[in-house]
C-alpha cells in the first residue's frame, strides 16, 4: 500500500512538474525585454558599420592629408631653393659691387 501511494504521490508531482513546464505564450513584460534585447542588438551592430565606416573615411581623409603635405613640402622645397638662389645672385651682386 504503502508503495502504491508513493507511487501515486511521486506520479502527481511529475505530472504537476510537467504542466509547470509547458511553455505558455510570451507575456507582455517577457516581449518589451526581446524588443529590447533585439534593439540593442540591432543598435551595436548599426554603431559597428557606422565605426567601420567612420573609420575608413578617416583613412582615405589621412592619405589625402598626405599627399596634400607632400605637394606642400615640395612647393616649400622649391621656394627655399629658388630664394637660396636669389641670395646667391644678390651677394654676387653685392661682390661685384664691391670691387668697382
Amino acid at each position: 500500500m504503502r508503495t502504491r501511494l508513493t507511487t501515486v504521490a511521486l506520479l502527481l508531482a511529475a505530472a504537476l512538474a510537467a504542466a509547470a513546464c509547458a511553455k505558455e505564450p510570451p507575456g507582455p513584460a517577457e516581449r518589451a525585454g526581446r524588443a529590447i534585447d533585439t534593439a540593442a542588438k540591432k543598435t551595436g551592430e548599426a554603431l559597428q558599420r557606422a565605426g567601420e565606416k567612420t573609420g575608413e573615411a578617416l583613412e582615405r581623409t589621412g592619405e589625402k592629408i598626405g599627399a596634400g603635405a607632400q605637394k606642400v613640402g615640395e612647393a616649400v622645397g622649391r621656394g627655399v631653393e629658388a630664394t637660396g638662389e636669389a641670395i646667391e645672385r644678390a651677394g654676387k651682386k653685392v661682390q661685384d659691387a664691391a670691387k668697382k
